[in-house]
């Protein structure tokens, strides 16, 4: 059973990588994080650490807040 938070993460770190014109492989290389590890995490089979998503965040230059799930955002104020 794939969590799902794991796979909304996955998805996420997924779309960054595709935005900014990368290849998981680069990515791999560039992070230090094994293909197989960064491929497996990116499916949603297991979770990313904090480190992983910091060095990801890193090489396609984005904010690591960029992979927060959803059920850790803020939920909307009330006016």
């Amino acid at each position: 059973m794939i969590n799902p938070v794991a796979s909304e993460v996955g998805s996420a770190v997924d779309a960054a990588i595709k935005t900014a014109g990368r290849t998981k492989v680069s990515v791999s290389d560039e992070s230090g994080i094994p293909y197989p590890t960064l491929n497996r995490k990116v499916a949603g089979k297991s979770e990313f650490s904090f480190t992983e998503l910091l060095l990801i965040a890193e090489c396609l230059e984005v904010s690591p807040a960029t992979f927060v799930p959803s059920a850790f955002l803020p939920l909307a104020v009330a006016s």
